[in-house]
């Protein structure tokens, strides 16, 4: 009597959701896609250290493979994802995730997919094919593949505000050289007006997101911080800051400027075809920045 098989699809797809509900932190969130025709399978919600929901979601695309054919530079290329597929995760607002299991090794890898697009973004723009890098050091495995993911995360799901803050930090430049050599000799004791509190807030804002979207040593402390020292130091408290509060730091937004200008032309270079696609204007505005020009 003949019975039904199961398709070793089906127990790959089950074997490699099993790897991937092992790998992934328990407090996490995983729930599954209702549709999976879309490229879809599950999504993330992410739990921080204190076991708090965060609202931060990641969508997830679940492939495996028997063992991985890692090359010699450890790299593995995903294809035959159709590139409708692609166009659809990249319309996201939320990031998308291809994870590999490796079910003979009982790996777990993550590759992300705005990334990946993004810095290969002429070969996507043929609207062909487009086949994305799995990079053997994204290994997901304890707390350092939990880091590197997340890391990752923040990349892209920052990646609309690092946008925003950059034509902020592009068309105020000018501003924020002339307030930053204005602010650096005043008379200490020169209460700071309100409407250049609101400058300095914003600059402050500005460079400590982009510092830490470019991974560069910040020294200049949170505005909470600069607030609180100067209550400490001017007992009649009419002003929230002092010229005194901006002197002391001026010289280090001077050279964090160069840094965060030098970082913006490197990462650019990193992505130049998407910028030359479809910023054009901003790419070359960027790429023609000296730092060490006045403005």
């Amino acid at each position: 009597m003949k019975l039904p098989k199961r398709a070793i699809q089906h127990i790959s797809e089950s074997e490699s959701y099993k790897l991937f509900q092992s790998k992934i932190p328990s407090s996490w969130i995983i729930r599954e896609a209702t549709e999976r025709d879309y490229g879809i399978d599950c999504y993330i919600e992410l739990v921080n250290d204190d076991n708090e929901l965060t609202g931060e979601l990641v969508l997830v695309q679940l492939k495996s493979r028997q063992k991985i054919p890692w090359t010699k530079d450890n790299t593995y290329k995903i294809n035959g994802i159709d590139i409708s597929t692609s166009n659809y995760w990249f319309k996201f607002a939320v990031p998308v995730f291809i994870f590999v299991a490796d079910l003979e090794l009982k790996e777990l890898y993550f590759s992300s997919v705005g990334y990946q697009i993004k810095r290969n973004f002429r070969e996507f723009a043929k609207q062909d094919k487009f086949g994305y890098k799995l990079n053997k050091r994204n290994l997901f495995e304890g707390k350092d593949g939990v880091f590197s993911f997340k890391f990752d995360y923040y990349y892209e799901s920052d990646r609309p505000q690092f946008e925003n803050e950059l034509l902020f930090f592009l068309t105020n430049l000018i501003h924020f050289r002339q307030f930053q050599s204005e602010h650096s000799f005043r008379d200490y004791h020169l209460g700071i007006e309100d409407i250049d509190l609101i400058f300095f807030e914003s600059m402050h804002r500005n460079f400590r997101f982009l510092s830490v979207y470019f991974n560069l040593d910040n020294t200049i402390p949170k505005l909470s911080e600069i607030k609180k020292r100067s209550r400490e130091k001017f007992e009649d408290n009419y002003y929230e800051l002092y010229e005194h509060d901006l002197a002391e730091w001026m010289e280090k937004f001077q050279l964090l400027t160069k840094e965060i200008i030098i970082g913006l032309k490197s990462f650019l270079k990193g992505e130049m075809d998407y910028w030359l696609i479809t910023k054009p204007t901003v790419y070359n505005y960027i790429i023609n920045l000296n730092p060490d020009d006045e403005y």
